[in-house]
């Protein structure tokens, strides 16, 4: 199987849905000014510097503002929105000129960077945000000047730390203070893209040793899920903060990738079979902050985790051609990432859950015995008397998903999720662009036209989704089945033609309550709860509010939906509505499915709604 490449972000456009989404998000989301909804992202760590490093509080704003520039720039390139495109890049202007004459780029003050004592900091962390919003400008802009600038901040960070001296040091008790330290293996993420796009090994090298560094923390400590000792140990559930268990899950993945060695493939092959334990029907991680206990309809999860698992399992995509991981990447995207956020892009929750009743301040989550509040299940959106995470990071997983779509393999193109684009990139040393049309996932077919410059042979690898009872691809290329793809092959032309036709029927996976989630196709269905929403605090742009979201009737919402296993489908009829809107399926969804007078829709279409159904003979 081929290994399968990133693409530069500048090769693919959205189209359809996906780029309406963005684009509304920009012009009417808190995506395109969440700097002015909350001092969390306005506040700029990387210009005014700290000196405080043993808070965790200290850090935050710069993972804040890092990771919605991040996610902005890349949805306003991605989108082709101009005039955020040319407000993201005087922010990232603003960013390039915080760079000191010896080339750092961080939070801290000269009195306090790299001289850290054991224990919580976030130097890695919110370096690691920076670097990659300059590699996402660089591949967007082709300014050599941008990844320059990455590249002396990596080099003089790598120089403070390695065989003689350790990042990862807890203080005295290691079960406190390590929030930010242990976020700081996500520098690997900036390591990993440098060692792509420039090939030095000492990138790769030092990414290597900085996962190394961190297993050898003695376990226990907070968030050390991905630990190789807790990683073997068949006897030790996944207990952390599901957000560091998500986004570490791709730094092992790298490294055992990257380093060849078998110690780390081991490790890697182990986290992705326990992984897979905390999952929900519908690919999201459970965590109500942290994992605990088994899946459950009932159980919340992070916006945070959804994404960084998202891009976790798109990295894994891409380094083993497995075609699962692209399976789980869509009904992330598709599900659980649409139905924790309000279609308009004003607000998104901070927790949800498959079965949602309510999403109200008052509903209590695992770290609500610390404070005398939740607030995590209500919808924001900042989210910042809790912690103003899950907002930017709602920002960053369409761009994320959008990345992801077509792959570089050894001889040639991957259509690795799908979803409407525009691709272009140097194949064998010709230009190619391929237009892909298709309402997916609210369509059964997809259509592709390929455009080279002049006559050009490679391969296209086409995902066959693990639900499908039959894919069907008609082009006039020579087709072979490869690792859960269609390969088609041929000496490509300009108008060329390939169009996909999946034929899917309504399924059920079980929950471990003995209730069934239900799918067609990449979405899963659920029954919509009439809801109100209820504002509970203004903010400073009009229309912008918190708010609780109620049943209208709460009868109605405890009233479970029995379905038939007996009949086909379990009763459940696919019933197309003419007056679903394409262009935006999350305001009128275009398809649902009907049981006498129930009709269930998309998750990602709803609020509330019931999502685990009995199933009876």
């Amino acid at each position: 199987m081929s290994y399968f490449r990133a693409l530069p972000l500048r090769a693919i456009k959205a189209r359809g849905w996906l780029r309406q989404q963005m684009q509304d998000d920009l012009d009417y989301g808190f995506a395109g000014r969440l700097d002015a909804l909350t001092e969390r992202a306005a506040t700029d760590l990387f210009a005014r510097r700290i000196e405080s490093s043993q808070s965790e509080y200290a850090w935050w704003d710069g993972e804040t503002r890092g990771n919605w520039l991040w996610g902005y720039v890349m949805m306003a390139h991605l989108a082709e929105h101009p005039a955020h495109m040319a407000r993201a890049g005087g922010l990232v202007e603003a960013l390039l000129a915080t760079q000191d004459p010896d080339g750092y780029i961080g939070i801290y003050g000269p009195e306090s960077r790299y001289r850290h004592a054991p224990g919580e900091n976030g130097e890695l962390w919110s370096q690691g945000r920076a670097l990659l919003i300059l590699l996402a400008y660089y591949e967007l802009t082709c300014r050599p000047d941008v990844l320059a600038a990455a590249e002396r901040a990596a080099g003089l960070t790598m120089r403070q730390y390695g065989a003689g001296r350790r990042y990862f040091e807890p203080g005295a008790s290691p079960y406190t203070g390590t929030t930010g330290l242990t976020h700081g293996l996500c520098y690997v993420d900036a390591m990993a893209w440098l060692y792509r796009l420039t090939g030095d090994p000492a990138y790769r090298d030092f990414g290597v040793w900085l996962y190394d560094d961190f297993c050898r923390m003695e376990t226990p400590f907070p968030n050390d899920d991905m630990s190789a000792r807790n990683v073997l140990d068949e006897g030790r559930p996944f207990a952390g903060h599901a957000v560091h268990t998500a986004e570490h899950l791709r730094t092992l993945l790298w490294a055992a990738t990257v380093s060849e060695r078998d110690d780390l493939k081991a490790v890697a092959a182990r986290a992705l079979a326990k992984l897979r334990r905390y999952l929900l029907p519908g690919g999201a991680l459970i965590g109500d902050e942290s994992i605990h206990g088994f899946p459950r309809p009932d159980m919340g999860y992070e916006y945070c985790t959804t994404t960084e698992l998202l891009l976790s399992l798109t990295s894994a995509y891409g380094m083993s051609g497995e075609a699962w991981f692209g399976d789980v990447v869509e009904m992330l995207a598709f599900n659980a990432a649409q139905g924790a956020r309000f279609a308009d892009g004003r607000a998104v929750a901070y927790l949800a859950a498959d079965t949602a009743l309510s999403a109200t301040r008052a509903l209590p989550d695992s770290y609500g015995f610390l404070i005398d509040f939740s607030g995590r299940y209500k919808y924001s959106p900042t989210h910042e008397d809790v912690a103003c995470c899950c907002a930017p990071n709602a920002v960053r997983l369409l761009p994320h998903y959008v990345a992801g779509l077509w792959r570089r393999t050894d001889d040639g193109l991957a259509a690795a999720l799908y979803g409407a684009c525009s691709v272009e990139v140097q194949v064998n040393g010709v230009r190619v662009r391929i237009n892909e049309d298709t309402d997916y996932p609210f369509s059964d077919e997809v259509r592709m036209t390929i455009t080279p410059d002049a006559p050009v042979e490679f391969a296209l690898y086409l995902r066959r989704p693990g639900w499908v009872r039959e894919m069907r691809v008609e082009t006039d290329a020579e087709t072979a089945q490869s690792n859960g793809h269609v390969v088609a092959r041929k000496a490509w032309q300009a108008g060329d033609t390939v169009r996909i036709r999946l034929a899917n029927a309504v399924r059920s996976a079980p929950y471990l309550t003995g209730e069934h989630a239900v799918f067609y196709g990449a979405l899963q269905f659920a029954l919509p709860i009439a809801h109100h929403e209820r504002a509970i605090k203004a903010h400073p742009l009009p229309g912008f509010h918190d708010y609780d979201v109620l049943p209208e009737n709460a009868a109605q919402a405890h009233t479970p939906l029995i379905l038939n296993g007996a009949r086909e489908g379990l009763g459940l009829a696919v019933q197309p509505d003419p007056d679903g809107d394409m262009l935006r399926p999350w305001h009128k969804p275009p398809i649902a499915l009907a049981a006498g007078d129930a009709r269930l829709i998309p998750l990602g279409c709803t609020v509330l709604r019931r999502a685990a159904f009995p199933v009876v003979e």
